[in-house]
């Protein structure tokens, strides 16, 4: 009978460990990635970057790495649209993209920084994702 409670305890405290780990995550967070990749999510004039413009500095990267076809245009994987300004500002089936101001926290940064996105084909350049990064922190203002 000693032995039967032993190895019950044994397998309860395993089971215990692994819920600790599932619950506090096992992933990485978005700022161990950005800390790995180099990016910064301070105020992009700290760092001496340029103030990105949407229409010329982040249309284009979305436009060509993101609002593809069967990507994300209209009626995309989870009614994410970043073909204009005005689709991004409306989100997706799960809520915002973005929160203009805090790059740190929208959807959009998580997913690219994390690798999620692009799921084919090569990562967004760093300069590009600390583009997006410094867009969303100056407001995500449609310039």
């Amino acid at each position: 009978m000693n032995i039967i409670y032993r190895i019950n305890g044994f397998a309860a405290l395993i089971l215990l460990f692994g819920l600790i780990i599932f619950v506090s995550g096992c992933g990485k967070s978005v700022d161990e990635y950005a800390v790995e990749l180099g990016l910064m999510f301070t105020d992009s004039t700290v760092g001496n970057r340029p103030d990105p413009s949407f229409n010329a500095d982040i249309s284009p990267i979305l436009a060509q790495r993101c609002a593809v076809a069967g990507c994300h245009v209209e009626n995309g994987p989870d009614d994410v649209d970043l073909r204009t300004y005005a689709t991004i500002q409306k989100g997706g089936e799960h809520g915002a993209l973005l929160i203009a101001g805090n790059a740190k926290e929208s959807e959009l940064v998580e997913e690219i920084v994390k690798g999620k996105m692009p799921p084919d084909g090569p990562p967004l350049e760093v300069s590009e994702i600390q583009l997006i990064i410094d867009w969303i922190n100056n407001g995500a203002k449609e310039n």
